[in-house]
């Protein structure tokens, strides 16, 4: 094994010893004398002396001999180069994590501890209360409890055992870049719950980030002069005008294509990661961050030669965008220097807004050379691709032009594909298999390398015959199980069946979101406890929930995932289930951080199946826009009225409490709902009583004209219980109509949609 890649793996499991300590398993004297240091009647730092061991019990002693010496000798004295470099990576690391003078909380409870979650600590108002994770693995919904005393010896035998035959499976040789990669992902699944330390300081960091912040350091000191360092941040620019191509004439095939262009945009930032880490020698276990199209590398200060190889790096992915797309997006790659005396514990933060400035700089520099391509004439004689508009087609009759052909093709074999293949040396060499293939494979399903957004409807077998697709045109091709559905047989499916005929608006909305004043939070938000570790957790975790628990909620739906990641989110699905999983987010995510300063701002924007997306995308854009305007944002824009989030969760109950209750009322009277299109009278007078109060006040006694001349109760009228409720609906219709006046629409379009025939 290289000297690099071993000191990575010593770093990154130089602490695995405190996950078997807390089992409390045995240790042999001759372990404990051997990497624990001695005092007169005990041994300290004795997870030390665990680490050995469970580094022998997942099977990686037989991978490299030097590699039990490196990861547990870290609390020794007097140690050789390599050595002393985890123990100072791990010293430094922990300067990250602790405060200096963090009060000790008692030996034995250490094992009882849980990890106090990311959302606990971070806060721009109002600090909010602590919460904790029990122990448990990162996989499905999370547990989340008030009480910190919530783990026992039981739980993490339990979880070691898994954890060390989960390891055992992999197989892992560290011959390729996949194997450190594959270990990273079982370890971030097991370790992200345990407590980094809890003796003398307070467990909110995980033993997941301080083991990868220390392997991290531990890399760059070997790399380096031990003193100084950089951070690199690389990120895609304009990622909606890339996947959202305005210019396409077509929409066809688009639901497979976005898709694909969707996971291009998750894989090929992967890819620059991993190649940026080889061209400077690094290991991928210095890539901290990559989630939502952007990556973030802790490394030795860079050379000039690094520098030159970063500028080159740049050059070669940005000179592949000019094939893709002509640049419509680009790949940007920024680094800033530090010394290591920003390690200490508040102070990264620093770091941290320093590199925010310098990258947003960097996004405006205007670069001269990239906006002109004096070929683009002549290669476009035989026509431009009908889907993306932009890249010229290789023959003339061609519609569409290879790169467009290829996302088609991802798209197609996605639903089935069980890997992710690439290669770092071609940016454009991604493709979806149910084989392991080329330099880097990750799989999709079970235990994933990387967590990626991928639920989208596909077909089943009771759709080859399903009657909702009968007046969908005849220019799809034939329906195969298992195949994405397009837009249209989406929009269809929200239509329901009643006596032989379709009812409600086949319809399709498309839900643009993303977390308020998140840049604002990274930097202002932490306080007094600005650390390192602390922004990988809270990076991790916010994506962990719009990539693994939210895609767990509409993999049921019919909701089709664009992009989810990061703290963005684009989904497409029928306006129904669109609204639904909104009103879920809104109500999860808080549940899920119980911290008022995370909240959204969304857009859900209606359209027809055959209207072009990349148009309705350009409008939720706008729309989003509108819901950030609102005071403290928290709000959504939806049939182009903005109006906060609690109110739109208000507004969906109204809808289920009010109307469809009422029309259950009126179908009893054999009434019909028609004077019920009145109230949108209503609710534009009541909207514009500043403007003509004479004229729009009237709109009460219309009201009431209205109700006595449908539901007058005459003597002896056997309907006359009924018609009082529905005359008592009403009263409450017309109260709700004088608080709310325009935002009553979107619960009156709902249920008015819904009973369309």
């Amino acid at each position: 094994m290289k000297e690099v890649d071993l000191v990575a793996l010593a770093g990154l499991l130089h602490d695995i010893g405190k996950f078997r300590q807390r089992c409390g398993l045995d240790i042999s004297d001759g372990e404990l004398a051997t990497f624990c240091p001695s005092h007169k009647t005990y041994h300290s730092h004795i997870h030390a002396a665990h680490t050995a061991r469970a580094i022998e019990e997942m099977g990686l002693d037989r991978i490299d001999k030097r590699l039990i010496q490196l990861a547990a000798s870290h609390h020794l004295h007097s140690l050789n180069e390599d050595a002393s470099i985890i123990q100072q990576a791990d010293r430094l690391a922990s300067s990250l994590d602790r405060k200096p003078k963090d009060s000790q909380y008692g030996q034995k409870e250490f094992i009882k501890s849980g990890i106090e979650t990311p959302f606990s600590f971070v806060y721009l108002s109002q600090k909010p209360q602590k919460h904790y994770y029990p122990l448990q693995k990162l996989q499905g919904e999370l547990k989340i409890t008030s009480e910190r005393m919530c783990n026992d010896e039981k739980s993490y035998k339990e979880l070691y055992n898994e954890f060390i035959k989960e390891i055992k499976n992999a197989s892992l040789r560290f011959q390729s870049m996949n194997d450190f990669l594959k270990l990273k992902s079982i370890l971030e699944r097991y370790t992200t719950f345990i407590p980094s330390s809890t003796y003398k300081s307070y467990p909110d960091v995980s033993l997941f980030d301080h083991s990868l912040a220390t392997a991290a350091i531990a890399v760059a000191i070997k790399r380096g002069d031990g003193q100084n360092f950089s951070l690199i941040q690389g990120d895609f620019t304009s990622i909606q005008n890339y996947i959202f191509s305005k210019a396409g004439s077509s929409n066809r095939y688009m639901a497979k294509i976005l898709r694909a262009k969707s996971l291009f945009v998750n894989i090929a930032t992967e890819l620059i990661a991993l190649k940026t880490i080889q061209q400077l020698g690094l290991s991928p276990y210095n890539i901290v961050m990559n989630a939502g199209g952007k990556f973030m590398i802790l490394a030795h200060q860079l050379t000039k030669e690094d520098r030159e190889n970063l500028t080159n790096l740049k050059k070669w992915v940005n000179d592949e965008f000019k094939k893709l797309n002509y640049l419509q997006t680009k790949f940007i790659i920024k680094s800033i220097d530090f010394t290591k005396d920003c390690f200490k514990f508040g102070e990264f933060h620093k770091v941290y807004k320093q590199l925010a400035n310098s990258f947003e700089a960097e996004k405006l520099r205007f670069e001269p050379e990239t906006n002109v391509f004096e070929d683009y004439i002549a290669k476009a004689k035989n026509g431009i691709c009908a889907i993306c508009g932009i890249v010229p087609v290789k023959n003339s009759g061609d519609e569409i032009c290879k790169y467009c052909e290829k996302f088609k093709e991802i798209g197609e074999k996605l639903p089935k594909a069980k890997y992710i293949n690439f290669d770092l040396d071609d940016l454009l060499s991604i493709e979806v298999s149910n084989q392991k293939a080329k330099e880097i494979s990750f799989g999709l399903f079970e235990h994933p390398i990387k967590r990626v957004a991928n639920v989208v409807p596909t077909f089943s077998k009771e759709d080859i015959n399903n009657p909702r697709y009968e007046k969908i045109e005849d220019k799809f091709e034939a329906i195969e199980p298992g195949a994405i559905k397009s837009f249209y047989h989406i929009a269809a499916d929200g239509l329901k069946i009643e006596q032989d005929k379709l009812v409600g608006r086949s319809y399709l909305a498309i839900l643009k979101a993303d977390i308020d004043n998140l840049g604002k939070i990274f930097i202002c938000g932490f306080k007094e406890e600005a650390a390192f570790s602390r922004y990988l957790y809270l990076s991790r975790m916010l994506d962990y929930f719009f990539t693994d628990i939210l895609m767990d909620f509409i993999k049921d739906k019919n909701v089709y995932t664009v992009f989810a990641g990061g703290d963005d989110l684009f989904l497409i699905g029928h306006y129904e289930d669109i609204i639904d999983t909104y009103s879920w987010i809104v109500k999860t995510l808080r549940d899920y951080t119980r911290n008022d300063d995370f909240h959204l701002s969304a857009a859900i924007r209606l359209t027809r199946p055959n209207v072009p997306l990349p148009l309705m995308a350009e409008f939720a854009e706008e729309d989003l826009e509108k819901a950030k305007s609102l005071p403290g944002k928290d709000g959504v824009t939806i049939f182009e009225i903005s109006m906060k989030n609690n109110e739109f969760s208000q507004m969906l109950e109204w809808r289920y409490k009010l109307f469809d209750s009422l029309y259950e009322k009126l179908q009893k009277i054999d009434s019909g709902t028609t004077f019920m299109y009145r109230f949108y009278d209503f609710i534009q007078m009541q909207k514009e009583l500043d403007k003509d109060i004479l004229k729009n006040s009237r709109w009460k006694y219309m009201f009431r004209y209205l109700v006595e001349k449908n539901f007058a109760i005459k003597p002896n009228d056997q309907m006359a219980n009924i018609k009082k409720e529905i005359k008592n609906d009403l009263g409450n219709i017309a109260q709700l109509i004088e608080q709310y006046d325009e935002k009553l629409i979107l619960p009156l379009n709902l249920f008015l949609y819904s009973i369309r025939k």
